[in-house]
């Protein structure tokens, strides 16, 4: 019996849902095919075809309105045409599914500017697979490429964010933190609830020392900003640089 539209959907993302496109290394652009980590997805990783995708992936894994991907989703037939005229059937599996928190699914491609102008009938393509995916699946198509992904600071931004991600061991000091940043007045600065949290520097204690060596690297406010913004608590302007005098700001209702 067929699936329907809805149970396909829901399929791709499933915990144990398989990619339909294997990337190894050094396939389609060599040496570029990249493992991205991500609590998104089931398998924990993503295998990126291209930097430009990765790069992409920064900004979904850092999105709080989506919630959960799914790499290489499935292969789908649409209707095209050879010459603008005779109709046909092609192929294609877009690079990434994507379920937002409201219940919307989007497909993405991501495919750099310069092939895509190289690319014979290009826009018409994108033409059919939107429609395509707009009648079978209810859902959205686009395509992103660098005038979108990489955008400065935009870009440098998530990936700092990105690095203060949560991890499945941390100390309990950073669980502390986001509560403080929770029940403060906001907009602040991250700089002014550091300096008003004794806790905000993490320190290490070697054999034989009996003082603990505080790690100036490391500022769990900032840490815990990053996070809170990553789960859609706090927002940050990621049109300007992020430092510690960067403001936080409520989310709109």
């Amino acid at each position: 019996m067929a699936k329907t539209a809805p149970d396909l959907l829901e399929t791709i993302f499933a915990d144990g849902h398989k990619p339909v496109r294997k990337v190894g290394r050094g396939m389609y652009h060599s040496g570029q095919a990249i493992s991205f980590p991500t609590n998104k997805v089931g398998s924990g990783i993503v295998r990126a075809r291209s930097a430009l995708m990765a790069d992409g992936l920064l900004h979904l894994d850092t999105d709080p309105n989506v919630v959960h991907l799914s790499p290489y989703p499935m292969e789908v037939a649409y209707w095209s045409t050879f010459d603008g005229e005779t109709p046909a059937k092609r192929d294609h599996i877009p690079d990434m599914a994507i379920l937002l928190r409201g219940g919307d699914v989007v497909f993405i491609d991501y495919v750099p500017l310069l092939e895509q102008i190289e690319t014979r009938r290009f826009r018409n393509r994108v033409v059919e697979r939107v429609r395509h995916f707009r009648e079978e699946f209810d859902a959205a198509y686009v395509v992103h490429d660098e005038r979108s992904i990489r955008i400065e600071p935009r870009l440098s931004n998530l990936r700092l964010m990105w690095t203060h991600r949560a991890r499945r061991t941390e100390p309990a000091s950073l669980a502390h933190a986001r509560q403080i940043i929770r029940e403060a007045g906001l907009p602040v600065s991250i700089r002014a609830i550091a300096d008003k949290a004794d806790f905000a520097r993490q320190a290490i204690i070697w054999e034989d020392d009996e003082a603990p060596t505080v790690v100036v690297e490391t500022n769990l406010i900032f840490t815990a900003v990053m996070q809170l913004a990553m789960r859609g608590e706090v927002r940050l302007d990621l049109g300007k640089r992020l430092t510690l005098d960067s403001m936080i700001f409520e989310v709109a209702a």
